[in-house]
């Protein structure tokens, strides 16, 4: 049977950009949306490679500074990845994968 593996998201934004304290950021992985919250989060997944999108619901846009990236996830493995929306809300967030 197969371990299960893990992403750890770290949602970012600057203490500046207050109203995105009430916003939530949806992480999307595989396709499947999940609510996330800023900070970090821990998704549960099955090993392989994973596409991990995340963005939140701004004003009138439902998928504001959406950022995405590919990630390979090891049996028993845990990935992180940091998500920092920009300084303009026009403009796509960065995805990150760490270490």
């Amino acid at each position: 049977m197969a371990e299960e593996a893990t992403i750890r998201v770290n949602g970012r934004h600057s203490p500046m950009a207050w109203l995105l304290y009430m916003t939530k950021l949806t992480i999307e992985v595989d396709g499947t949306p999940q609510q996330g919250s800023w900070g970090e989060r821990t998704i549960s997944v099955a090993p392989g490679r994973h596409e991990v999108k995340i963005y939140f619901k701004y004003i009138t846009k439902a998928r504001c500074c959406e950022a995405g990236a590919t990630v390979d996830v090891g049996e028993g493995q845990s990935v992180a990845m940091e998500y920092r929306t920009p300084m303009m809300m026009t403009a796509p967030g960065r995805l990150t994968v760490l270490g």
